[in-house]
């Protein structure tokens, strides 16, 4: 079903997000985090996503950006303001940035165990998840094309082979989750992917 007109859910998701989130700038790309959280959200409302997973996806990036204490309150705080079942979708699509003793995973350690949570979470956190890493290579690609893949690579971690390995499984496990089957925005993805995969082969770099 498509959104049509405005939203006071939406409303609300962002107007929280803005008042919580930890920082005004995004540590990984240096943008505002609600720029990120406005894009996804449209992303999904694009693909026909549903009000509560278009919800979910902006509170969502609200949890990731938080400290490992702060996600465990705020994950009640999300369930009590937004009702039970968003408060799953954004623990399931949550990324696992955090142990169980509570430190802080590499990024690939990250990206090994939240493909493993994935295969078993519901549709809506594959959409929101997906929908984040179309923004992501989107915004890659936007910055490639102004600038050069150089200045891509130069931005920080991942690099370009370990970028590709992620995307390889990301799309795997899309193509063979027993419930998501929103198979344009998976084709959307590979085609953004495999763009970004040539512009690095293209340079010589690592990719």
């Amino acid at each position: 079903m498509h959104l049509q007109g405005y939203s006071d859910r939406i409303h609300h998701a962002l107007a929280f997000a803005a008042k919580h989130y930890p920082a005004r700038v995004s540590r990984y790309d240096r943008h505002s985090c609600l720029i990120r959280a406005s894009s996804v959200a449209v992303i999904l409302a694009r693909f026909g996503a549903d009000e509560c997973t278009i919800v979910s996806s902006i509170l969502k990036l609200l949890y990731d950006s938080c400290t490992h204490g702060r996600q465990q309150t705020l994950g009640t705080e999300i369930g009590a303001k937004f009702g039970v079942q968003v408060a799953h979708v954004v623990e399931a699509a949550a990324e696992p940035k955090y142990d169980v003793l509570g430190r802080e995973r590499t990024w690939k350690a990250c990206r090994f165990e939240y493909l493993a949570r994935l295969m078993t979470a519901p549709s809506r956190a594959m959409d929101v998840c997906v929908a984040d890493e179309l923004h992501a290579v989107g915004a890659a690609l936007v910055e490639i094309r102004r600038l050069g893949v150089e200045y891509h690579q130069q931005a920080g971690v991942p690099n370009g082979e370990d970028t590709s390995w992620w995307h390889r499984g990301l799309i795997d496990l899309a193509t063979s989750h027993p419930t998501w089957n929103r198979l344009e925005m998976l084709i959307e993805l590979k085609r953004i992917t495999r763009e970004l995969n040539e512009r690095f082969d293209s340079r010589g770099l690592d990719a």
